[in-house]
């Protein structure tokens, strides 16, 4: 209902266990992480426990998406079953045939063992997932455990991935669960967001839907949170009715009295805010599982209008623009990344905390500040702008998907004046890291991207979420410049939003000694590079005396830099502010809107 008004391309707040969605945290990166090494041990159970809504089942689904395709998947989400209805199940999701009637468990578990030989002897993973497992009783519970004695003298047969609240823990703790809970090879807990986490979540959602602004203001997301105590599933409800609740009132914003008056309607009557909990209590369970059924009825009777893209990049015509933020990360908390691989794939890299910076911080950005002004194009690469970009973007960008990776990045180095090949120097960040440059993989927007003035790789999406990349070369507040190989096109930043839902990857150079962020206090030869490179920008009266300590006077420096830029002027320097000393002081580096060089 909402979606044309606010310029979304979807509902950024369904509760649908939508994978491009999920937002990871450090604890969600860990249990995926988990998950995995479980999923690629050699069978028996792994276990995904947390409260209601705090993201199991989207998780799961993440998981899924790195399962090889040739792979068998069973879902039960409905676990109040009998052993021999479980037995059913199973059977009925794996395709396997079994007689109409006067079956036993036994002809279940010949038939499903059967069907696991013949799997391993092609080489095919199966992989059984039961969901709400705290519905299970003890006898069920026992047949699960008999399904982990399928197996060869090398390996289980079947992987079995279990989800549950906290009281699956407590069942698990019994005596009698003992020998289910040995067979648990990994097993993490989901906790709720914090504050600060579902900030971050809030501007994923809305970014991932289309919006290149944050559409909350603080004092509602403070009153969010109190309401919420940092649950997802019930963030989605809240957020969901506030959007509904601004366009029927004409506004660009949901305010504090949007906020509460939209969870007044979703929750009845609200009690006075309480010091917000870490555990979600039974009742606010019961009471956000009744709301999401009631919420799913009412848009489900709503027409749905047709979506349409997302607003421009220039918001001079939303009456909110002046008091719209957005993010851009910088310095010291890592609140909005998307874990990726050394080549910017979200999908293979959940086991490597590694390939995301852990030193970028949330910076606010007016919307009433413009975009730098157009350059050109490299000489090398035709430019071409077409008035059907949609199906000029498509053929360009969606035209060999499986080596456009490879490819985005190989373009990627030749603006950096390198050559890169996949085939001969492997992984793109190592070659990088070889070559004096660093990789900087980011969730974010085309503001975000416009700041940083750097030439990036961008992941898109089709209408069927086939995924491919192409680089961005060039952007102004209307259009932008997308380069694949020796072929370039210019499209309408309404085009180019259609297809990206703010994954990108760019390159830059760490400082000599750079570890991690630098803030006030910290000491070494760090400190003094960064004294140098403002005394090179700013100059000084006198003759400069270096520093090795990050002093006020040197952070008054850096703030003075950072609000140039538009950066939060918090004075902690991390690789967005180093970046912008790079640009401003290198006129070898490769930018958006200027060719240097």
């Amino acid at each position: 209902m909402y979606n044309a008004y606010f310029g979304f391309k979807e509902s950024p707040f369904s509760i649908a266990p939508d994978p491009r969605y999920l937002f990871m945290t450090d604890q969600h990166r860990e249990a995926l992480a988990h998950l995995v090494y479980g999923l690629n041990s050699e069978g028996g159970c792994i276990l995904l426990t947390g409260e209601v809504g705090t993201g199991k089942t989207t998780v799961c689904r993440c998981l899924l998406e790195q399962i090889p395709e040739q792979s068998n998947i069973a879902l039960v989400f409905n676990p109040k079953v009998t052993a021999t209805e479980l037995l059913e199940t199973i059977c009925d999701e794996l395709h396997i045939d079994y007689p109409d009637s006067g079956n036993t468990v036994k002809t279940y578990i010949d038939r499903i063992n059967a069907f696991l030989l013949q799997a391993n002897a092609a080489g095919q993973k199966t992989v059984l997932i039961i969901d709400e497992a705290q519905n299970m009783d003890s006898t069920v519970l026992e047949q699960l455990r008999l399904l982990t004695n399928l197996e060869t003298n090398q390996r289980k047969l079947l992987q079995i991935i279990i989800l549950g609240q906290p009281e699956l823990l407590e069942i698990l703790s019994h005596e009698n669960m003992r020998q289910l809970a040995q067979r648990i090879t990994a097993r993490f807990h989901l906790n709720p967001l914090s504050r600060n986490e579902l900030k971050s979540y809030i501007s994923h959602r809305l970014a991932v839907a289309g919006s290149n602004v944050q559409l909350f203001d603080e004092k509602a997301i403070k009153r969010l949170f109190q309401l919420s105590n940092g649950v997802p599933r019930i963030i989605n409800i809240i957020c969901d009715r506030a959007l509904l609740g601004a366009y029927v009132e004409n506004k660009y914003r949901i305010d504090l009295d949007t906020l509460n008056h939209a969870a007044k309607e979703v929750f009845g009557k609200i009690q006075p805010a309480r010091k917000p909990r870490r555990r979600f209590t039974a009742a606010a369970a019961l009471a956000a599982s009744a709301a999401a059924i009631a919420l799913s009825a009412y848009f489900l009777l709503q027409p749905q209008p047709e979506a349409i893209a997302p607003q421009a990049l220039n918001t001079a015509e939303n009456p909110a623009a002046e008091q719209t933020t957005v993010t851009v990360e910088d310095a010291s908390e890592n609140v909005t990344s998307t874990p990726v691989d050394e080549t910017g794939d979200t999908k293979t890299a959940m086991t490597s905390a590694t390939s995301v910076d852990t030193d970028a911080v949330t910076a606010t950005v007016t919307d009433s500040e413009t975009l730098p002004q157009a350059g050109t194009e490299p000489a090398a690469v035709a430019v071409k702008t077409s008035n059907d970009t949609n199906a000029e973007f498509e053929q360009l960008v969606f035209a060999d998907p499986e080596q456009s990776k490879a490819r985005a990045y190989s373009d990627l180095f030749d603006v950096w004046r390198k050559n890169y090949d996949a085939r001969k120097n492997g992984s793109a960040c190592t070659y990088a890291r070889n070559n004096g440059l660093s990789c900087l993989h980011r969730q974010g927007n085309l503001r975000s991207l416009a700041i940083l003035n750097r030439p990036a790789v961008l992941k898109f999406y089709d209408a069927q979420n086939n995924a491919a990349y192409a680089i961005l070369t060039y952007l102004n507040d209307s259009e932008a410049t997308l380069r694949k190989h020796d072929q370039s096109l210019t499209v309408s930043i309404d085009t180019l939003n259609r297809y990206w839902l703010g994954e990108y990857t760019l390159l830059w150079q760490k400082p000599p000694y750079y570890q991690s962020a630098v803030q006030p206090g910290s000491q070494g030869p760090i400190v003094q590079w960064l004294d140098q490179q403002l005394v090179r920008l700013y100059g000084h009266d006198a003759a400069p005396t270096i520093h090795d300590t990050y002093n006020d006077e040197l952070k008054s420096q850096v703030i003075k830099f950072q609000l140039s830029k538009g950066l939060t002027p918090d004075g902690v320097v991390g690789p967005h502010t180093f970046i912008l000393l790079n640009s401003e002081l290198d006129t070898n580096t490769p930018l958006l809107n200027t060719r240097k060089g």
